[in-house]
């Protein structure tokens, strides 16, 4: 079977679209939304970042319509009557498109194979409706690498609770080895298993179909760093035996590692992996690095990019646009969306309180808050009150009882400042979706092409496909590498 990638309609080879594609996302203006600026600091210059950043066209056009109408207008490209964009607009917008994946699950009558549906309820316990969509298609598809490469064994990377093992031990007939490094999920996991067994999921699903429910399942705690996965084969007394490696959303370099175990380990000889969390990749300095031929056999690379052709392109990905990767426009609703901007919006107005304080300096343009509850965004000195707990916490302020705490806000102070920049909430909200919905597909499309010719640099059959519904898993490529000749 020939090498695939899920080209967008204009292109008629993965080259051909990977120079379209970096030639789009080198140009200034595009990466500046990439990378140049952060939304946390709309609030810092004058003119805003809004202004700054935007050709003036631009925002007189966003300036005068409907915020919704906008919105509709940047993630879905769809106008209405009163809308009347400015024709850079409609172009800029329409190449992003253009150069954007389809993110579109194959309609089952069109694949050679349905998706079976999970026999047992039983091992479905604790999975939500997503991760049930998410087991049952991506199962079937690690059971076809399994069939062409010819072995039931399984390293389920990054196994969690077990959810994936579990339906490929107990539905596919696969010998699962589940290796976690978090202990609590690992031990969950085991919880899990024991209660399939107690409520019968085995006998249910031999009865069902008696091809079924024979695999088995073992559970291995390890913190893996590395594409050599030989000590987990071992542990498994699998040496000399083919494997099959899956990963469901296995987060940052744990997907790099995934892939080059293809490389690092004798007996891996197909990976299928589904990637997440873009932000947590590292990424080599791309403007540094030497584009001279790297040995094949090198087991250092980690991290972005990872093969030589997308080294040779220089293309860099900056933790914001790799953040902002893992936004899916296209899925929001109306209150996710909202959330989004609520979220944004208070903590670039936090920004600029630490600012007029003087607690920002040209070392440190960002104090780390991170994720609060939900219930610390019911309002802004909610929030004020929420980060500021945080920061004492994360800051060694070495405070006594007659010192003034530098990170507390009052609520007269913080309605102040939210009374007087609201109206600019609208110019953020903006803002921040044309980044997400420019600077999303494209990085994600990047990282995956990074993949593909990792694969195809070291002899491999390469295949990524969409896997999952979008609408219910919005992380849904699918990165599939079997073993050639030349790596056995």
């Amino acid at each position: 079977m020939p090498d695939s990638f899920p080209l967008p309609p204009r292109f008629s080879s993965v080259d051909e679209y990977l120079l379209s594609l970096s030639e789009f996302y080198l140009d200034p203006f595009v990466q500046r939304l990439a990378g140049g600026l952060h939304i946390l600091n709309f609030f810092l210059t004058s003119p805003d970042l809004f202004e700054d950043t935007l050709p003036e066209e631009w925002v007189t056009f966003f300036d005068q319509a409907e915020l919704d109408d906008i919105l509709d207008f940047l993630i879905f490209f769809k106008g209405s009557n009163t809308l009347q964009p400015p024709e850079s607009l409609s172009i800029f917008l329409s190449t992003v498109q253009t150069l954007s994946i389809n993110r579109n699950l194959p309609d089952e009558h069109a694949c050679s194979k349905s998706v079976a549906r999970l026999h047992s309820s039983a091992i479905s316990v604790g999975m939500s409706p997503k991760k049930v969509h998410e087991c049952q298609y991506l199962s079937s598809a690690i059971s076809d690498v399994c069939s062409k490469v010819g072995t039931p064994h399984v390293i389920d990377l990054g196994s969690g609770k077990g959810y994936l093992s579990r339906t490929l031990a107990h539905e596919y007939n696969c010998s699962v080895i589940a290796v976690e490094t978090v202990e609590s999920r690992s031990k969950g996991a085991v919880r899990l298993d024991s209660l399939y067994d107690r409520k019968g999921g085995k006998k249910r699903v031999q009865k069902a179909n008696t091809d079924k429910g024979t695999g088995s399942l073992i559970h291995i705690e390890k913190f893996v760093d590395s594409g050599d996965l030989t000590d987990i084969v071992e542990q498994a007394d699998l040496r000399g035996h083919k494997l099959v490696l899956a990963g469901l959303h296995t987060c940052g370099n744990l997907s790099h590692h995934a892939l080059k175990s293809l490389v690092d380990t004798q007996e891996i000889y197909a990976v299928a992996v589904v990637g997440c969390c873009y932000n947590l990749m590292t990424e080599k300095d791309v403007g540094r690095l030497n584009h001279s031929y790297h040995d094949p056999a090198d087991k250092d690379c980690c991290g972005y990019p990872m093969s030589r052709k997308l080294e040779a392109h220089s293309i860099p990905l900056p933790t914001s646009a790799r953040m902002l990767a893992c936004q899916a426009p296209a899925t929001w609703t109306c209150e996710t969306r909202n959330n989004f901007f609520t979220r944004h919006f208070y903590r670039a107005l936090l920004q600029r309180i630490f600012k007029d304080r003087a607690l920002l300096d040209d070392s440190e343009d960002r104090i780390l808050i991170g994720s609060l509850r939900k219930q610390w965004y019911s309002s802004f000195p909610t929030y004020c009150r929420g980060a500021c707990q945080r920061l004492t916490e994360n800051y060694d302020t070495r405070l006594d009882d007659a010192s003034e705490n530098r990170f507390d806000i009052s609520e007269e102070v913080a309605m102040e400042y939210h009374d007087r920049l609201l109206s600019k909430k609208r110019r953020l909200c903006i803002l921040w979706t044309l980044m997400a919905c420019t600077v999303a597909p494209l990085t994600e499309a990047l990282i995956h092409l990074d993949r593909y010719y990792y694969l195809k640099e070291h002899g491999a059959s390469v295949h990524v496909s969409v896997v999952f519904d979008q609408a219910i898993s919005a992380r849904n490529l699918m990165v599939v590498g079997i073993k050639g000749q030349d790596l056995r």
